[in-house]
């Protein structure tokens, strides 16, 4: 992924304008091809040996950027290794501290310090001098990612990737996010909402007429804490956003080194789907095979439904539970989210637009109390670590009786 500094964009009228490859993609992926080829070439050798022949590469200085950028999206798909089978920071204490005596009595001599601290550490002088600082960045040996093509796609798939990196780039630098998508394919949008559900992005979803479903993310630069991790999940939710459907992206962003506040705007038909579909949360895969192990009245699977209120409000439920009965209960994990969004979901039970029974699980960190929901149509689960099961059955029980 490109960071923002590489991205090739303008100001206009308030606006920031990426610049697109464009009539220059076939020039770049001349370049992009000249760059995979001496990856290649670097296999086992050290990074900073990669970096300088990248570096040997001459382009004219209006491509400086796109060469950097192209730079940076070979490497994100390269493997960087420590090769040794020794600690480096025990070889480190083991020279430096022979080089501090003998430099102390004056009878230093490189040879003799490495080859001491090969006897005391069972190494050869020449592997101690070859770990003694492997484990620094520069160091790191250049390896393919997975078995098969080092690059995997070549240089088109990296001049194909280009512009969409481009845009991930500029959503690290946002305060908030909104997405009108128009008549979106169904299952692409359950597995977008997913998607934004494991990466824990913070999200309202809403119902609009002629089929559209608008979507307002958070960006990374409206919270207070820590902004890179959270800025890397919205880039990439990117992918998945686009291929819902046709859509449009309007973006507040605090861009270059004065953070002006700029607006973003993305708009196009649905895009290709990403291979690999959204992972279950690790909490909800621990709680079905829970469920699996016991025989019990009641099922569960993921949920295909996205649940609209009488306001359009959306719940994303993750889980249907199903009892012997047909009785039926959604769940909807809420983890880690902010105490807003959950506080949020209890206004919206509260005024009557949660259209089915549910269960919230939400974390003991978000320190809101199980007794802050009652209800006969939802109610809300802590946990610490994992969901508890019988915990989660009782409220089960309760709802069906309800």
């Amino acid at each position: 992924m490109l960071t923002p500094e590489l991205v090739h964009a303008r100001r206009q009228k308030g606006q920031l304008v990426l610049v697109p490859l464009g009539g220059r993609a076939a020039e770049a992926e001349a370049l992009a091809r000249e760059l995979v080829t001496t990856a290649e070439g670097m296999v086992g050798q050290s990074r900073q040996e990669l970096e300088a022949a990248f570096e040997a590469i001459e382009v004219a200085p209006r491509d400086r950027k796109l060469k950097d950028g192209l730079v940076k999206l070979v490497e994100d798909r390269l493997a960087f290794d420590v090769e040794t089978a020794t600690d480096p920071v025990e070889v480190r204490r083991a020279v430096f501290l022979r080089a501090t005596a003998a430099r102390r009595d004056g009878s230093f001599d490189r040879a003799r310090v490495l080859a001491e601290a090969g006897e005391a550490l069972g190494l050869s002088p020449e592997a101690v001098d070859q770990a003694l600082f492997c484990d620094l960045k520069s160091a790191h040996v250049v390896r393919p990612r997975q078995p098969g093509e080092l690059v995997p796609g070549g240089a088109p798939a990296l001049v194909e990737g280009y512009d969409l990196a481009q845009r991930q780039a500029v959503l690290l630098r946002a305060t908030e996010v909104a997405v009108e998508l128009r008549d979106p394919d169904r299952a692409a949008l359950r597995s977008l909402l997913r998607k934004l559900k494991f990466l824990r992005l913070l999200f309202e979803a809403r119902t609009l007429g002629l089929g559209a479903v608008h979507l307002r993310l958070d960006g990374p630069f409206s919270l207070f804490e820590s902004t890179t991790k959270y800025g890397l999940a919205l880039a990439l939710a990117l992918p998945w956003i686009e291929a819902t459907g046709e859509h449009r992206i309007v973006a507040d962003v605090r861009w270059g080194k004065e953070r002006l506040p700029l607006r973003f705007v993305v708009e196009g038909p649905r895009r290709r789907e990403p291979a690999e579909g959204p992972p279950v949360p690790e909490e909800l895969a621990v709680l079905l095979r829970k469920l699996a192990a016991q025989p019990q009245p009641w099922r569960a699977e993921l949920a295909d439904a996205v649940l609209v209120g009488t306001a359009g409000a959306a719940i994303v439920p993750d889980l249907v539970f199903t009892h012997a009965d047909g009785a039926r209960v959604y769940l909807e994990l809420m983890g880690y989210w902010s105490r807003d969004a959950l506080w949020r979901r209890i206004e919206q039970v509260e005024k009557g637009l949660v259209p089915e029974k549910i269960v919230f699980c939400a974390s003991d960190r978000l320190r809101v109390s199980e007794e802050a929901l009652e209800s006969p149509h939802a109610a809300l689960l802590t946990y610490k670590g994992a969901i508890s099961l019988p915990a989660l059955l009782k409220k089960l029980d309760a709802l069906r009786a309800g």
